[in-house]
């Protein structure tokens, strides 16, 4: 994998459990999954994104739920697995097929991968905002990560 989550992140994560409400790699999906999930959206997860599936999951951010992996039939499931949210966008035409949507906001806030930066085994991060325009938000998950929960700190 590339490069290291920082102590920074880390930190905040441990700080602050009622912010940042995720699982334990106990929790996490069998690297298979993250394999058929690669193949199903049909680009690589990036390696920060692939670090908080094993060590975390999943979880929630405030009320914002991450999406992860849930290790089941992606046509069947519900909720917020990330490929089942991609094929659902996609048939709805609220995504496309480089832009992988990781998590909402109540404020209608669309936070995505976009796979026209992947290099280096990594994405950058928009948010797509109600008017329709899309912003650079993170160069990688852990700066999505860091940035969400410092947003919810007092």
């Amino acid at each position: 994998m590339n490069k290291p989550p920082t102590l920074e992140l880390e930190n905040l994560i441990k700080q602050h459990p009622d912010i940042a409400a995720f699982g334990s790699p106990a929790d996490a999906v069998s690297d298979d999954w993250l394999v058929k999930a690669e193949k199903k959206i049909r680009h690589k997860l990036p390696a920060s994104y692939k670090w908080f599936l094993l060590n975390y999951a999943g979880g929630e951010i405030g009320t914002e739920e991450i999406y992860s992996i849930y290790g089941m039939d992606f046509e069947d499931i519900n909720g917020g697995d990330i490929v089942f949210q991609h094929i659902n966008g996609l048939k709805h035409k609220s995504t496309t097929a480089k832009k992988v949507v990781i998590s909402e906001t109540d404020f209608g806030e669309v936070f995505f991968f976009d796979y026209d930066t992947y290099n280096a085994e990594e994405c950058q991060i928009f948010v797509r905002v109600p008017s329709g325009q899309n912003l650079l938000y993170a160069n990688d998950f852990y700066e999505f990560l860091t940035k969400r929960i410092k947003a919810l700190l007092p």
